[in-house]
């Protein structure tokens, strides 16, 4: 799991990846150059004519953790932690929340 930070605005894109984070950096560049909206992150810089900047200064790792679902929840939770806090670019907002950031446990979210 990792964070991606736009230069420009400060909000993030959380993803996940197998590759090291070079690599998908690398490739969230790429899809930048070639206006590929696979990549939320890139049409988020694209559509609002942010910057990017190097992995050792946008990136941060999250968490290692199994493929599949795992992951798939891993990225939910901390796509939900960002959007609380206003920090998620508005391209990977959702409107559903995720249960693990009820009410109840919103202090787990923020200090997880």
């Amino acid at each position: 799991m990792y964070k991606l930070q736009s230069k420009s605005c400060n909000k993030s894109y959380v993803g996940q990846t197998g590759s090291s984070i070079e690599i998908r950096h690398r490739e969230h560049v790429r899809y930048m150059k070639t206006q590929n909206s696979i990549s939320t992150y890139a049409l988020h810089i694209l559509n609002n004519r942010h910057e990017y900047g190097y992995p050792e200064h946008t990136m941060q790792f999250l968490k290692i953790c199994i493929k599949e679902k795992v992951m798939n929840c891993w990225e939910s939770f901390y796509m939900e932690v960002l959007q609380q806090q206003n920090l998620v670019i508005n391209e990977q907002k959702t409107n559903e929340p995720n249960p693990l950031c009820s009410s109840q446990l919103n202090e787990t979210c923020y200090t997880t």
